[in-house]
């Protein structure tokens, strides 16, 4: 029997989800409704698996699967949602969820879901698969800007979570330089944020991106 924390702040949905799962191997230990006692009780319940919605008050699924990974998690989550813009997308797969579920698909897509993942396995409602493999030709078709050392290097310290003290202690160089060579980084690859540069680490750090 696997065990689930239910994340969703509709009553309706929580309702009808446990009915859905009454009588399979799945079991609701709990339910939360803001993002902030999603956190509480996974670290509170310690379930197998967590069920997530996207839009909740006082923390939203993708902050919640942002701590989780920050932590080091390796709970396995799938995320039910009524829809998922391409960048959350492709950060939810980046930070590792399991299974991605639309709320307007069959029920029996969610169940079939859960097995997958139950099982060390992989689900992705159709409808986003064929945006996630849509996504990945256009990344793919991309050039790629040749990364220095000394620029991977930064990746790496980002992805391991230190702030730009840390880094500059460690470079041997003062923090406002960190600041220089970090917005020079996010120029180069187009990203908007810290959290995206960490999130996408494993891409950037890749041979494609070594400079030649």
């Amino acid at each position: 029997m696997s065990r689930i924390l239910l994340a969703d702040d509709h009553p309706m949905i929580r309702t009808a989800l446990e009915a859905l799962l009454r009588g399979t191997d799945f079991n609701i230990v709990g339910t939360s409704a803001t993002g902030e006692d999603a956190l509480k009780d996974i670290a509170r319940l310690e379930p197998d698996l967590v069920l997530l919605d996207l839009q909740m008050p006082g923390g939203t699924g993708m902050e919640v699967i942002r701590a989780l990974a920050s932590a080091g998690s390796h709970l396995k989550i799938v995320v039910l949602t009524a829809g998922i813009d391409d960048t959350s997308l492709i950060e939810a797969r980046a930070l590792g969820v399991r299974g991605l579920v639309l709320k307007s698909s069959d029920p029996a897509f969610l169940l079939d879901c859960l097995e997958q993942v139950k099982s060390g396995g992989t689900w992705i409602d159709p409808e986003l698969q064929t945006r996630v493999e849509e996504l990945s030709g256009t990344l793919a078709a991309s050039p790629r800007p040749a990364l220095a050392p000394r620029e991977r290097q930064l990746i790496g310290f980002v992805r391991k979570g230190l702030r730009n003290r840390e880094i500059a202690d460690q470079l041997g160089v003062t923090e406002g330089t960190v600041k220089v060579y970090l917005h020079a980084v996010f120029e180069k690859l187009g990203v908007s944020s810290r959290t995206e540069l960490a999130v996408r680490a494993d891409e950037f750090l890749a041979g494609s991106y070594l400079k030649s």
